[in-house]
């Protein structure tokens, strides 16, 4: 190979690189997914640990507190329940059983915290991040709406950041990178 070839291989490996848009994507993608299968499916932080379960201190509860109307109907109409009423005007309900007997009356599983009642934090939760960050190298995940950004940020307050990554998912989000800029230097012959 000559000297010019080559200094030309290496112009397009360049340029290849210098538009690593779709590899940061994808990267972003891939790290997304391990976050929500590690947390929902497993309830289980970065360092591996399991979240605190959910609360069973007694909680006050509205209509609004219920997912399924025939949840709360089966709740309210019950001659057991103990009643509070707040300001003169607000009369809730004591859910003896706190967060965690709430999740199940609406079919919630409990056996671990997976961050998901209704489902709309982790729904919105996304790669935020623009093609234009991308290709600077950078891939960021977070809420797209305000909604989301609350649900994110008070979940983070109480429990730790649970978009972090673990030490293995950033290892293995390194060698997709790696291995797909590799693949750049081979696509030119390098």
């Amino acid at each position: 190979m000559t000297p010019e070839q080559l200094v030309n291989k290496y112009s397009n490996v360049i340029r290849d690189m210098s538009n690593q848009g779709e590899i940061m994507a994808k990267v972003g993608v891939s790290a997304l997914t391990f976050i929500k299968e590690r947390v929902i499916e497993k309830g289980v932080d970065a360092e591996g640990s399991k979240y605190k379960g959910y609360s069973t201190k007694a909680l006050l509860v509205g209509g609004k507190s219920f997912i399924q109307k025939s949840s709360a109907d089966s709740f309210f109409k019950n001659p057991e329940t103990k009643w509070v009423t707040i300001d003169k005007t607000k009369h809730l309900g004591v859910l003896p059983g706190g967060y965690k007997q709430l999740r199940e009356m609406q079919g919630r599983q409990t056996a671990h915290v997976d961050f998901s009642y209704t489902g709309r934090m982790w729904a919105d939760v996304n790669v935020v991040s623009t093609p234009g960050d991308h290709n600077k190298g950078v891939a960021i995940i977070g809420a797209k709406t305000d909604e989301g950004n609350d649900k994110l940020a008070g979940n983070t307050a109480k429990r730790g950041d649970i978009l972090d990554l673990s030490q293995r998912e950033k290892a293995d989000l390194e060698l997709a990178y790696n291995l797909d800029t590799i693949k750049i230097f081979k696509k030119n012959g390098l």
